[in-house]
């Protein structure tokens, strides 16, 4: 139903470095304690949360090492501070040298992405995701909407019972199997209890603010596109892919065009992974907090193997596999086995 043909083409045409692929979390992932391993660990990851800290003025760092929940769960407090853990995570990996062939985000992982591809410094970053969230919190007060995971029925039977209950759209194709929709609360209720009647094995409400990746967002995609006019970015160093057009991004303009387009479209994930595996990537890397991403990839294609780097210990696990896989290849031997 969707066309990644250029998406697949790109990847093929271009020179890749390695199969690596990183992808990036976004809200949802969050979870105290994230990050402070790491940054025990490896000085590069506590030069990203300072970093944050001193730019927002707040003690973001505490938050996501000892909470409280609450705060943190709250929806933009979550999407800035796995934007930073992913970060972090990205500038242990910049140090050792190590980049991918492409880099991929789910929902507002995709500025951590983004990030990782050279599209703009930390701060700037920041700046988006903080500016982003607040700009779909504030259009969402304009309706009464909620999301609903679906589990259990194929997107298509998900897509038709949409239509047929109105003001609801997939948001989110997780797993071949597991939907997200959004639309008005009311509505949504509705699909939850015509999923149930029609064999989804669970239904549930996510606890986010309002109902994103909606069409009813479409306000938030025009008032960021009209931000974004007034921002300067780069174009990606690495390739960078959209969620949503499963397009490669190409330059700065593109870019601009593709995270407004963003507020308002899905993400369909399935999609990505499967085009990006397709492209002969042999190696899926989830840079930042949670394995949320890790679980999906494994769902999507049990064939593809899939490393998380939301701890110290896992981020070493890495650095020490792909240190053996670059000698193996007979590399000159890498940075990335100095731990």
């Amino acid at each position: 139903m969707y066309s990644g043909l250029n998406l697949l083409t790109t990847m093929k045409d271009q020179k890749m470095k390695n199969n690596l692929i990183f992808l990036y979390p976004g809200q949802g992932s969050q979870y105290r304690g994230m990050g402070y391993d790491i940054c025990e660990s490896f000085p590069e990851a506590r030069k990203i949360f300072d970093r944050a800290d001193r730019y927002l003025n707040f003690p973001l760092s505490r938050l996501c090492f000892e909470g409280p929940e609450d705060e943190l769960n709250s929806d933009l407090n979550a999407q800035i501070a796995v934007y930073t853990a992913s970060c972090a995570v990205t500038e242990v990996l910049r140090a050792r040298h190590i980049e991918p062939a492409g880099v991929a985000g789910y929902s507002s992982g995709f500025y951590a992405a983004a990030y990782a591809a050279d599209c703009f410094d930390f701060d700037a970053g920041l700046d988006l995701v903080r500016r982003a969230g607040q700009i779909l919190i504030d259009e969402g007060r304009n309706i009464k909407g909620s999301m609903a995971v679906i589990f259990g029925l194929p997107g298509e039977q998900v897509e038709s019972i949409c239509r047929r209950t109105g003001t609801v759209d997939v948001a989110i194709r997780n797993t071949p199997r597991q939907i997200i929709v959004s639309g008005i609360q009311s509505s949504v209720a509705q699909v939850m209890e015509t999923a149930l009647a029609e064999g989804a094995l669970d239904v549930y409400l996510l606890p986010v603010a309002t109902a994103y990746h909606s069409t009813h967002m479409a306000g938030s995609t025009i008032l960021f596109r009209r931000y974004l006019d007034t921002v300067k970015v780069r174009p990606p160093r690495t390739a960078l892919y959209s969620y949503s057009s499963l397009n490669r991004v190409v330059d700065e303009k593109d870019l601009k065009a593709t995270m407004a387009d963003h507020l308002s479209s899905p993400v369909l994930w399935v999609d990505v992974i499967e085009i990006l595996r397709s492209s002969g990537n042999s190696l899926f890397i989830e840079a930042g907090p949670g394995t949320v991403l890790y679980r999906t990839v494994r769902w999507i294609d049990r064939t593809i193997e899939a490393m998380a780097t939301d701890t110290a210990a896992s981020v070493k696990a890495f650095l020490a596999r792909y240190a053996m896989e670059k000698n193996a290849g007979g590399g000159k031997g890498s940075s990335a086995g100095q731990l």
